[in-house]
């Protein structure tokens, strides 16, 4: 049996994302898309099947085609670590593999496409993989009256450590030529390779401080692999029997995917749009982040005295605000872009602390490295489609002014199914059994 509400193991999974986050600003956000597509990519383009593309063509390939592997892998991924009793050498597994190929990229240079694709595969491979175990033990380490602020605690950590760590690689970035007499490359690459080894650090001190218990389940086979693919059909089957829990997957389909776009899209927003620089852009990406850790904490304290719905509601209306008010901000104008950044940052922290919590008081007792597996990949599922929207609504209004606008329509209808779902609920272990 856990201990529920331990402070040093709270403390330790809190302190996870605080390391993986410098490997999700850092290399996927502010500086490893950019090396990519700039000193990666030949400046010709890219060749296949005797196509050529550009450096954010490919970029775009294959952040899409490594989500959709992973949407098919992971729940049974998931589903095996909650049969074998092996959640957390699975966390550990994913986590330490996936820290050291994203310390890799240091060694990739210009042409060295296939190599950075195999790298950003298995480091994503890493990255996602613990995020469903490291989900799945968040109702292990705490009771249904602390698993909001705890969930909140967690992504709060994170976009502080990840922007203290993006801030520490841009300097790198900025000084690193002048003062060490390295070129510009040189010191891209150690500041990739510094994110990395952060996350690698700050898993090692967080799994020193984790002690999860776990039960293997006897009455299934010793081929995992194979109960965990059925299990995941009979899960798909018997969703549908709890409606409060398909109306919140489905609400959360649309207003995470929304979320998502307008995080994503927002580089290209402003420098397309609002023609800022790349230092403007870095300015508003760290205000941010640090934006985000007040609002991971406000949340905490909303769903303690409105609720996780009207959490969730509040959250949903911010960035409803947000999407519109963005047709709004003017061109070449800085402290108008940071204004609208910090409610969105606002309003990220809340939604995907307080949605975490809320599905993970959910689920089945024995059955969250599963569950996690699914919500882990549909987060990152649902965020296809976002982008391609905001594409073609720019492509037929001639301007990505407009595109932010419309992509409200994703809060719009997450916001109305949020109110078929009744979150208070919770799936008993003999429930999911007997259905």
């Amino acid at each position: 049996m856990n201990e529920k509400n331990n402070k040093r193991t709270i403390f330790g999974w809190t302190m996870y994302d605080w390391g993986k986050s410098a490997y999700e600003t850092a290399i996927l956000g502010a500086i490893m898309p950019v090396y990519f597509i700039s000193a990666v990519i030949p400046e010709t383009g890219y060749e296949f099947l005797g196509n050529t593309y550009t450096g954010s063509e490919v970029w775009g390939f294959m952040v899409g085609s490594v989500l959709l592997i992973f949407f098919i892998i992971m729940p049974t991924i998931g589903a095996v670590g909650d049969l074998s009793g092996s959640r957390m050498k699975f966390f550990k597994t994913f986590a330490y593999g996936g820290a050291i190929f994203a310390s890799s990229f240091f060694f990739i240079t210009g042409n060295n496409v296939e190599i950075a694709m195999l790298l950003y595969f298995l480091a994503q491979l890493g990255a996602t993989g613990s995020n469903v175990f490291y989900d799945s033990v968040l109702k292990d380490i705490t009771t249904p009256d602390t698993i909001d602020k705890v969930s909140a605690k967690g992504y709060a950590l994170g976009y502080l450590g990840g922007g203290l760590q993006l801030l520490i690689s841009l300097i790198i970035v900025q000084f690193g030529p002048s003062a060490l007499g390295i070129t510009a490359g040189l010191a891209t690459r150690i500041s990739i390779a510094f994110a990395g080894i952060w996350w690698l650090y700050f898993s090692y001190f967080s799994f020193s401080r984790m002690k999860i218990q776990e039960e293997t389940d006897n009455s299934v086979s010793k081929n995992y692999i194979s109960a965990g693919w059925k299990n995941n059909l009979v899960t798909l089957s018997k969703i549908r029997k709890f409606p409060f829990l398909l109306f919140f997957l489905l609400a959360y389909l649309f207003y995470w995917d929304g979320s998502q776009t307008v995080i994503n899209m927002a580089p290209a927003f402003a420098t397309e749009v609002l023609l800022l620089s790349q230092t403007e852009i870095i300015i508003v990406y760290l205000v941010v982040q640090f934006v985000a850790f007040l609002g991971a904490r406000l949340a905490g304290y909303l769903a303690d005295n409105i609720g996780p719905k009207n959490t969730i509601f509040f959250t949903i209306i911010v960035f409803f605000i947000a999407c519109n008010g963005a047709y709004f901000l003017p061109a070449e104008q800085l402290l108008p872009a940071i204004g609208l950044g910090s409610i969105v940052g606002l309003g990220m922290g809340g939604l995907q602390s307080v949605s975490r919590s809320v599905y993970a008081n959910m689920l089945p007792e024995g059955s969250e490295g599963e569950f996690m597996g699914f919500f882990s990949v549909i987060s990152r599922f649902s965020a296809i489609w976002g982008p391609l929207f905001y594409s073609y609504i720019s492509v037929q209004t001639g301007s990505g002014r407009y595109s932010l606008p419309a992509l409200s329509i994703f809060f719009i209808i997450g916001f109305v199914l949020l109110l078929r779902s009744d979150l208070t609920k919770t799936i008993s272990k003999e429930e999911w059994i007997t259905n």
